[in-house]
């Protein structure tokens, strides 16, 4: 589902494949993958949107102060 977040956002990717988009609507063919050992950094505002198409992914998600996610209304 889109969302943003009111800071930057870095995500390194421990294990698979993330695949982030970004808009306000999800757009599969706009997905990119980004493999175990890419850092994907989002900047505060930006609407985005992510899936995995298979097998397991870790990422971790950092954030700056008070870290929250707002939705994209549909």
């Amino acid at each position: 589902m889109p969302h943003t977040h009111p800071q930057d956002e870095l995500v390194p990717v421990i294990k698979g494949i993330c695949y982030l988009g970004e808009g306000t609507k999800f757009d599969a063919t706009k997905l990119k993958g980004y493999p175990a050992g890419s850092f994907i950094l989002i900047p505060a505002g930006v609407p985005h949107f992510v899936a995995v198409k298979d097998g397991t992914v870790i990422v971790e998600v950092n954030g700056n102060g008070k870290f929250h996610t707002d939705y994209v209304e549909r």
